[in-house]
């Protein structure tokens, strides 16, 4: 059984072979070949302050490669409120200051564990992967300048991966903290041949972009719908970033999966997941207010998934004049299946990694 590392994976782990992995990945997926679970979130009290236990996980296999993989989060979180935003914050909690999140592949031939390893590297290429492969088909061919919001760790992963479906010549950068754009954009400068600038103002990342990409942990919205132009394609990392309001403005949306949230089951709250992305308001609501939480499908739920859009389904951009948007709305499993597999096969052909005597994660008591 292979292990790898987070730094193992980022040192060979390419944003093209990512998207090329996907994109083989939904077309199996629309065509029946491959199969996903939604995701799961199992909510409990913490035993400190920090915040609330959330154990996350969502698997997906697939025919070609016989693989299937899980990916599972166990966390501790708190919501904060910065100025108007509401932000989702994960508390490294584990030792060492740091976090938890592992991707498991199994080979569905024998059924033997294959590979484990965490899931940060994947995990913020295989959303960059997802929006830049839905930019290939939604943006326009031409376009040339970016509007970045955020400073992160997904904004890391979505810089370059739009460079690589796009000719992109200049990606204005913008996040509310000037220490930290600053140092991503001396950051990425490094990484990509556009030029990388920061700005002072979300209006002034919007200036002439054609591609406006909100990767940021908020749960408020940072896209106004009056910046929203004919040409223009925007994506997200999550849908509060764009807000209702935005996406009535698009001319044609797709979105990631028709799935409107995971089911959260949380403590005392009953059997009964309750479907949402964030449980704060959940709990804010107590055990005795569980039944007032109504789940309410979005309007653009019915909007065309992204598999449908890689497989012709459904159209992409018809002309320059559109409008187009991309809802990363969810994650799902078979992103950590089609790279997950990506990453196994280059490890074992590079000679990367360690590997574990595979008899030890086996039994032969009948499980």
């Amino acid at each position: 059984m292979l292990i790898l590392s987070n730094e193992e994976i980022e040192s060979f782990l390419s944003i093209n072979t990512c998207i090329k992995a996907l994109e083989n990945a939904y077309r199996s997926w629309a065509k029946g070949t491959a199969i996903n679970r939604p995701r799961t979130d199992l909510v409990m009290p913490s035993s400190t302050e920090a915040g609330v236990y959330a154990f996350k996980s969502m698997e997906a296999g697939l025919y070609d490669p016989p693989i299937v993989a899980m990916r599972i989060n166990s966390d501790i979180i708190r919501w904060n409120r910065q100025g108007n935003r509401v932000i989702k914050t994960k508390i490294p909690s584990a030792p060492g200051d740091k976090y938890v999140g592992l991707v498991m592949l199994f080979s569905t031939v024998t059924g033997e564990p294959l590979a484990m390893f965490p899931d940060g590297v994947v995990q913020r290429m295989r959303v960059a992967s997802s929006s830049a492969l839905a930019a290939r088909y939604l943006a326009r061919e031409d376009a040339g300048t970016l509007a970045l919001f955020g400073s992160g760790w997904q904004a890391g992963s979505h810089l370059p991966a739009m460079c690589a479906v796009r000719p992109i010549k200049r990606v204005n950068v913008f996040s509310p903290t000037k220490a930290n754009r600053e140092a991503f954009v001396r950051e990425m400068q490094q990484k990509v041949t556009a030029e990388v600038r920061a700005v002072q103002t979300p209006e002034d990342a919007v200036k002439d972009a054609d591609i406006i990409a909100a990767t940021t942990n908020s749960l408020s919205r940072v896209i106004d719908p009056n910046w929203v132009k004919p040409g223009h394609h925007l994506t997200c990392v999550r849908v509060p970033e764009l807000g209702d309001e935005t996406i009535r403005k698009i001319d044609r949306l797709v979105i990631h999966a028709h799935q409107h949230a995971p089911k959260n089951f949380i403590a005392g709250y009953g059997e009964e997941g309750i479907e949402a992305h964030d449980a704060i308001d959940i709990i804010n609501k107590g055990p005795a207010g569980a039944h007032e939480v109504k789940v309410e499908h979005p309007f653009w739920l019915s909007a065309p998934e992204l598999k449908d859009l890689v497989t012709g389904k459904a159209q992409g951009r018809a002309n320059s004049q559109e409008s187009t948007c991309f809802l990363n709305n969810i994650g799902i499993g078979l992103q950590f299946a089609a790279v997950g597999a990506a990453v196994f096969n280059e490890a074992k052909a590079k000679g990367v990694g360690r590997e574990l005597p595979t008899d030890w994660f086996l039994e032969s008591v009948h499980p």
